[in-house]
């Protein structure tokens, strides 16, 4: 099994955003036939899931939880801004056609960590303190599930990775139990599941310790989808 383990997590996340792009190029009228849109799409279903898996162990292994929970709550609301703008400067195009606009997955993963930090901070504190805590993460979870893009799936994911790390009989049936949830509801995504092959080829280690490879992802998320979105408007506006 180890033998598999053979990608760290800096390789992995350039992989998941190459699926990741296949998928929103799709977004482009005419750009890619359907059958192969289809296939983009069912192929990238464990992107999301990925970086969800890896903002779990942004929580264990960072030096200042603070600090991380800040960056993507940041990140999520640069998100919101620069797709507000163009919202506004595509007018009514959007946000039916222009589907990129409507993506924020960022939002939902810092709740996800968000909340996950809270209940941790709300476990070293004692008595109405440590409710007011409890509370609030409860509060993250919720609007993370029903709010956030992926949030049916992500939430549940990110607390059965972190709180039931070494509990294999726990996760599997968590696992299960957000399958069902995943069927059920018409907004959530069904297979996610696909991430689980991917998991099993990390190998524990982050990769290069270097500022790109810290800030790359959080750059190129916003960036590629404005980008797409524009492209995505040009396309229409030359369509009529």
């Amino acid at each position: 099994m180890d033998k598999l383990k053979f990608m760290n997590a800096f390789q992995l996340k350039l992989l998941m955003v190459f699926l990741m792009v296949l998928n929103h190029i799709c977004y482009i009228d005419h750009l890619v036939p359907d059958r192969l849109a289809f296939v983009f799409t069912i192929i990238s279903r464990c992107v999301a899931p990925m970086f969800a898996f890896f903002a779990v162990e942004g929580i264990r292994k960072t030096r200042n939880l603070k600090k991380y929970c800040l960056r993507l709550a940041v990140l999520a609301g640069i998100v919101f801004i620069g797709n507000g703008i163009l919202k506004a400067v595509f007018g009514n195009f959007t946000p039916e056609r222009i589907r990129p606009l409507e993506n924020n997955v960022i939002f939902t993963l810092a709740l996800g960590v968000v909340a996950i930090a809270l209940t941790r901070w709300g476990k070293e504190k004692q008595g109405i303190a440590r409710n007011g805590f409890y509370a609030l993460s409860a509060f993250c979870f919720v609007t993370g599930f029903f709010m956030g893009e992926w949030g049916s799936v992500l939430l549940p994911f990110m607390f059965i990775e972190y709180f039931f790390q070494n509990k294999k009989v726990i996760r599997f049936a968590g696992y299960l139990l957000i399958e069902v949830i995943a069927i059920l509801l018409p907004f959530s995504e069904p297979y996610w599941f696909l991430v689980f092959p991917f998991i099993l080829l990390y190998n524990g280690e982050r990769g290069p310790k270097t500022k790109f490879s810290q800030y790359f992802f959080y750059v190129f998320y916003p960036v590629h989808l404005w980008v797409i979105a524009i492209a995505t408007f040009l396309v229409l506006l030359y369509n009529g």
